[in-house]
């Protein structure tokens, strides 16, 4: 970006947000998706075993959020809008686990949600990414 100017950091921007219609979209693979979750359990069990009251879920939360970015920053299809709505699933999720887990002091109730969270996040974004493509209005 260095040395650019002004018309090529705004090029740049704009292709963050919206890739030539040239540049290849393909789905999520699933396998790392899953690998990345089952290393978001690990995470919030270790955070959970340690007694971090903020720090498992938090941790757990972060490397989802880097997972479904870095794979926006790709470019895979319905990135975006894949994003979004892994993003409202996932609060969705969240918000129903709590009103049925009981309020509790207990750290693995707190797992047990978050884990549900990243699951349901990154599975929307998965499906949402495998999508067919549709013709523009």
């Amino acid at each position: 970006m260095s040395g650019k100017g002004y018309k090529g950091h705004v090029r740049d921007v704009r292709r963050f947000f919206w890739l030539p219609r040239e540049t290849p979209r393909s789905p999520v693979a699933a396998w790392p998706t899953l690998q990345v979750w089952l290393f978001c359990l690990a995470v919030g069990a270790v955070g959970a075993a340690l007694s971090w009251e903020e720090q498992g879920p938090l941790l757990m939360m972060v490397v989802v959020l880097m997972e479904m970015f870095e794979n926006v920053v790709k470019g895979v299809r319905h990135r975006w809008p894949a994003f979004v709505a892994a993003l409202a699933v996932g609060w969705g999720v969240n918000r129903l686990a709590y009103a049925g887990v009981p309020d509790s002091d207990s750290l693995w109730g707190g797992y047990c949600v978050y884990a549900l969270w990243t699951l349901a996040a990154l599975a929307t974004f998965v499906a949402v990414t495998r999508l067919p493509l549709g013709r523009a209005f």
